[in-house]
């Protein structure tokens, strides 16, 4: 299914480039490191370009080790932004307290700690292995877990957006949100799936960025909406005095 992974890097790198007006503005710049981070995840996740930077790191599926870190970076800073679109500042103080930042710090240690040990030094994408073997598991268990965990937190926020009236296009990407994070979270299992399962595991992994994606966007189509809205209302107000 390699359409799949290249046409969703596609979309994500169109993202990117609509961000860079407002970067260079210096307004917004979560979202384009969002998107940037996003897009070196889904290039690493293919094999060309994985193979290559593995070769650039040394050859030991060291770019896997460097997939993981950039996915755990990227959920935090998604879920954050998440939190604070939809006004949930419980969810960004868990995420960005002890709570959240101990849980980052020992997945951390120990998805280290199992790659080390699982001792893969064929290149590799995906970080498989023939048979299911212990270490490769809990790397790539550990590897899910806390993505799952940002995900957790900001459900509840997703799931109240969704409930309470507000703008249809907030209520949607709230619930485009919400069922990226679910796909992410049922991801977990792709851990056990065997290699032939690997449609499925694209399937789910992709979809879950897609969804993602469409969700930002819409967070962003709103908050231009909200803007040129007001600037409409700022322009009536200066006239009305003249009418």
């Amino acid at each position: 299914m390699i359409w799949l992974q290249w046409t969703t890097c596609a979309i994500v790198t169109v993202l990117v480039l609509t961000r860079v007006p407002a970067l260079l503005r210096g307004k917004n710049r979560l979202m384009f490191w969002l998107m940037t981070l996003l897009d070196l995840a889904i290039l690493l996740s293919i094999e060309g370009p994985y193979l290559l930077a593995d070769r650039l790191l040394g050859g030991h599926n060291t770019a896997n080790l460097l997939l993981r870190f950039i996915i755990f970076g990227f959920c935090l800073l998604l879920s954050v932004r998440v939190a604070r679109a939809f006004s949930g500042f419980r969810a960004e103080r868990v995420l960005l307290g002890p709570v959240g930042l101990g849980f980052l710090g020992v997945a951390s240690v120990v998805l280290v700690a199992s790659f080390v040990l699982a001792g893969l030094t064929t290149s590799t994408v995906g970080f498989f292995t023939p048979d299911l073997e212990f270490w490769p598991a809990v790397y790539g268990t550990v590897g899910r877990l806390y993505p799952t965990f940002t995900g957790l937190v900001v459900l509840p926020v997703l799931a109240s957006t969704v409930r309470r009236r507000g703008p249809v296009t907030l209520r949607t990407a709230a619930g485009l949100l919400a069922l990226g994070y679910v796909a992410l979270a049922l991801s977990n299992i792709i851990t056990v799936l065997p290699r032939e399962a690997l449609w499925l595991s694209q399937t789910i992994n992709y979809g879950t960025i897609l969804l993602l994606c469409a969700g930002l966007t819409l967070i962003w189509a709103s908050s231009l909406a909200a803007r040129y809205s007001r600037r409409a209302v700022a322009r009536g107000n200066v006239k009305n005095p003249h009418s």
